[in-house]
């Protein structure tokens, strides 16, 4: 089939969607044909958009949470879980980014006790990063509130800080963020057993994973309703 006849069937198929959707249903004809729409990063957009040119960060995140088992290492799988969204978000623009591995994050934190009074953008020279994402937890939680922990809702709230390496006189610019999941009462789930507790937190964390990332990256549209 030549090119010509795919784009006159392409055509054919559009006119008879018009005609049977109406001139009402025109502009969500028009969303489903037409590419979707990326948003900004509400933060800084750090993957490189320069096929030559690579763009390399750190991501540091510290809770104090390991008292209570359930959050175990939850930082470090936070840290993790948005890694990947952020190449994945990367990859799906046709860009750039390395993010240094978690492993070697953790080999610092565990050789430098009191990184966390060190200056952000010393830290990212040391990996030879252009940034640094630093994730402060303030609070984190499981259990929906007054349940007496046999619900599952999933709370979270921290201190996002980004800083530029190649701009170390400049403040590094910080937002707060927080999350609840499910959003949707009465959506909270019930903690039957140790099983259904750590798919919840697996399931939480990736959320929260995903929402941060919109911070760093240009993402699609519909992802800021998504709540699976």
């Amino acid at each position: 089939m030549t090119t010509c006849s795919r784009r006159s069937i392409l055509a054919l198929a559009a006119g008879g969607l018009l005609l049977g959707a109406g001139c009402g249903d025109f502009g969500a004809l028009a969303y489903f044909l037409m590419p979707e729409q990326r948003l900004d990063a509400k933060m800084k957009h750090l993957a490189s958009e320069d096929k030559e040119k690579d763009s390399k960060v750190v991501i540091l995140t510290w809770g104090g949470l390991e008292t209570r088992a359930e959050f175990i290492h939850a930082d470090r799988q936070l840290s993790e879980m948005l890694a990947q969204q952020l190449r994945k978000l990367a990859e799906d623009g046709k860009e750039k980014i390395t993010i240094v591995p978690a492993r070697k994050v953790e080999e610092f934190k565990n050789e430098h006790p009191n990184w966390r009074g060190m200056d952000l953008t010393e830290i990212g020279r040391r990996f030879g990063a252009d940034y640094v994402v630093y994730l402060e937890i303030n609070s984190l939680s499981l259990y929906e509130k007054g349940s007496l922990n046999t619900l599952l809702r999933g709370r979270i709230s921290l201190n996002v800080t980004l800083a530029d390496v190649k701009k170390p006189d400049d403040t590094p610019a910080q937002e707060p963020f927080s999350c609840v999941y499910p959003g949707d009462a009465p959506g909270a789930l019930p903690a039957d057993n140790d099983a259904t507790k750590a798919q919840f937190r697996q399931k939480f964390l990736g959320h929260v994973a995903r929402q941060l990332s919109y911070y760093f990256s240009r993402y699609p549209r519909g992802e800021r309703y998504r709540m699976d």
